[in-house]
């Protein structure tokens, strides 16, 4: 199979590619080439069979400004559009696409998880854009014979993981005493070797055609969880002490970081049901497994 990767030396591009590359032809290309003044990029879209897109800007800001919309919506709406027209222009051919499960919205009920079915409810200007992406493949899916397969991860980690959850390893690290020793939220997440997975399995699966798909290592956790099983894996104690949530809520409010509340204190979940069932797929590692992963590079990393 020739595939075609976007976005190969971020941090999912250079767990994917690797293993790609032991069973298909896989070419790289470079977003920053694709432009409508810029036909060099053409015949690489033309001689994939499957392109698969991660490129995009990742960084969540809470700022939703036009100006901030606008930036997100020309990097990640704009250039899925690009490509996927350009693909669509040869014959049944596929464009899995890495969206993000925050299309759905911020947080969920505990035990609430979200569905592939639920509506679009996007809260910030990274997570509109990836939704306006989704919807504009769909469309031209629906109109030409281009397959698409969109894959909506939770949080990623892994070696090389960076932002909150590399913030958490450090605190974990540093013995910090934290205030989540009870905060009875679950969160999902998926570690990157079954991501990987998941988009391996896409592209030789043909029900992954035309579908979306939910993603997350199938086993959610509360923050207190997580930070006691990094604790573990890591060899460090669990400096966690209970602290009344308002409490919590009121610090996160006072400091103008609302998000960090919502991030640690708040349920994010998946139903991935319907990947597992309709792929006959499912998760190949643990979370302590792929936990293990992220710990072993992180104490190779130079402190």
């Amino acid at each position: 199979m020739k595939i075609l990767v976007t976005g190969a030396t971020g941090f999912i591009g250079t767990q994917l590619v690797p293993k790609l590359e032991q069973s298909h032809d896989v070419k790289i290309l470079d977003a920053r080439q694709v432009s409508d003044a810029n036909s060099q990029w053409h015949q690489a879209v033309d001689d994939c069979d499957v392109l698969v897109h991660l490129a995009a800007r990742a960084h969540v800001t809470s700022d939703g400004s036009n100006s901030q919309h606008d930036l997100y919506r020309s990097t990640n709406s704009l250039l899925t559009s690009q490509l996927s027209q350009r693909l669509a222009l040869g014959n049944s051919k596929q464009f899995i696409f890495m969206s993000t499960a925050k299309v759905l919205g911020g947080s969920t009920k505990k035990e609430s998880p979200f569905r592939n079915t639920d509506p679009l409810c996007a809260t910030d200007p990274y997570s509109s854009s990836k939704g306006e992406a989704e919807q504009e493949l769909q469309n031209l899916c629906g109109r030409t014979t281009l397959k698409y397969t969109i894959i909506r991860p939770p949080l990623v980690y892994g070696p090389h993981v960076k932002a909150n959850f590399l913030s958490m390893m450090k605190w974990v690290n540093d013995q910090r005493v934290l205030p989540l020793a009870n905060t009875k939220n679950l969160r999902s997440f998926v570690g990157i070797r079954n991501l990987v997975s998941l988009v391996e399995t896409c592209i030789t699966n043909s029900n992954a055609q035309n579908q979306i798909l939910h993603v997350s290592d199938s086993h959610d956790l509360s923050t207190t969880e997580l930070l006691q099983i990094l604790a573990e894996v890591m060899g460090r104690k669990s400096r966690l002490i209970s602290f009344p949530r308002p409490v919590l809520r009121l610090a996160s409010q006072i400091i103008r970081k609302p998000r960090i509340y919502e991030q640690l204190c708040g349920s994010f979940q998946l139903d991935i049901s319907r990947t597992c069932e309709l792929l006959k797929w499912s998760p190949p590692f643990t979370v302590k497994q792929e936990l293990e992963q992220t710990v072993k590079w992180f104490n190779s990393k130079p402190k």
